[in-house]
């Protein structure tokens, strides 16, 4: 990738907020720090605690533009609980991902490293490998992590070749496009795009969706496309014909796009959109927190494919070999199947778990009976009876993510 083209990804990843990115270009990490283990020290004392490599109490400090602190409280006191000889305290710090990516490079230009561990979505992910401010885990540990990895459902292990080695998942979501409306609004929904567009017409400024580089709902739509469109090569927006077409003629009837998913739900709760391009994961949360309706509707359009989302872990370059351990172990620990239970939660990332097997029912009582009052069986359907397919790679996504800037909507977002 030239260093123009290198210029251009970390500003745009820089400029968002947190939605979900992906991934393209592999860089190498630094040689280890002056007195780093080796790769195989590292591994063959991965939790074992009398030969670890950690002597003393070591603090946790993770960069979260995830969003997950919430979801991981009961999950650090376990954490802590098992391991009280190496775990001091557990530092969470929120952050966008520009905020984190620019932490990341300042910790590390100063040879000061702070932070252990990242949340990622892949904006954040991808932003991070093109500064060059993580390692690349699987790399370096081409056998630690691998019980669990093979223990992957299918939507995991697509998210995990995208990573490329540098993060690894921890949240599964079925991801989107799915389309929510008002059913007192929107008697006879659309099934087809050109359906969709007929009805735009018919109701100008009614439909909105959210601008791509700010909202993970926006991007699963600008991704989804290509496939309800029909486009040959839908992982390559350059070649895209119809779904550019198309988006031009649909923004004459859109009076701007949300900088933000949070934004396009407010307009509709409020009823100025009767219909809206959403998210499975952050939808069923907004439900069970009830800031949605149960009586919108939900609808998936002819020739549907479920882009598929994730969260990773993410460990920046740097750290003292002890930090480094620590943080491995602890993603260890996320992603033992009891633990993954718990990450059902309130349907953040619906539904959580990236361990195949690991269901609703060995979820926490409390998951259970908040998820089931509001899954619906649409959606349900929905998600057995259409395609996954893995994201787009950081490359493609961003020459989407600013061709949809150049060419659709950069004029008009608020």
């Amino acid at each position: 990738m030239s260093q123009k083209k290198n210029k251009r990804v970390l500003s745009l990843f820089l400029s968002v907020v947190l939605i979900f990115g992906l991934l393209s270009a592999c860089q190498s990490e630094p040689p280890n720090p002056e007195g780093s283990p080796s790769t195989d020290e590292n591994q063959s004392n991965a939790g074992d605690v009398e030969n670890s490599i950690i002597k003393e109490k070591r603090d946790i400090v993770i960069l979260d533009p995830g969003g997950e602190q919430d979801m991981f409280d009961e999950i650090v006191r376990l954490f802590k609980d098992e391991y009280p000889d190496y775990v001091g305290e557990v530092v969470w710090i929120p952050a966008s991902t520009g905020e984190t990516v620019s932490k990341l490079v300042a910790e590390r230009d100063a040879g000061k490293p702070y932070t252990t561990l990242c949340t990622n979505g892949y904006d954040t992910v991808a932003a991070g490998i093109d500064a060059g401010v993580y390692i690349n885990l699987l790399e370096k540990y081409p056998d630690r992590f691998s019980e669990y990895i093979e223990q992957f459902n299918e939507d995991s292990k697509l998210q995990l070749d995208r990573a490329l080695g540098y993060a690894i998942p921890h949240l599964n979501s079925i991801g989107g496009p799915m389309i929510t409306y008002w059913p007192d609004k929107v008697q006879n929904p659309p099934k087809t795009l050109d359906e969709l567009l007929e009805w735009c017409k018919e109701n100008p400024g009614k439909f909105a969706y959210p601008r791509p580089s700010n909202s993970g709902a926006g991007y699963a739509w600008l991704q989804g496309l290509p496939y309800l469109a029909g486009e040959e090569n839908p992982d390559d927006p350059t070649t895209w014909t119809k779904v550019w077409d198309y988006l031009k003629e649909l923004d004459q009837y859109i009076d701007y796009y949300t900088t933000g998913s949070a934004l396009l739900y407010r307009d509709f709760n409020e009823g100025t959109r009767w219909m809206i391009t959403t998210a499975v994961g952050y939808e069923t949360n907004q439900r069970v927190l009830g800031a949605m309706s149960p009586e919108c509707k939900q609808l998936f359009l002819d020739d549907l494919h479920w882009v598929t989302d994730s969260n990773f872990w993410s460990i920046p370059t740097g750290l003292d070999p002890q930090d480094e351990e620590l943080s491995c172990l602890f993603i260890e620990f996320t992603l033992r199947p009891e633990i993954q239970a718990l990450l059902y939660d309130s349907g953040f990332m619906y539904p959580g778990p990236v361990i195949e097997g690991v269901t609703l029912e060995d979820a926490p009582q409390e998951s259970q009976d908040a998820l089931n009052a509001v899954l619906t069986e649409e959606l349900k359907a929905g998600i057995e009876n259409y395609p996954h397919v893995a994201p787009m790679t950081m490359s493609q996504l961003v020459d989407a993510m600013e061709m949809w800037d150049d060419l659709i909507g950069a004029n008009k977002l608020k």
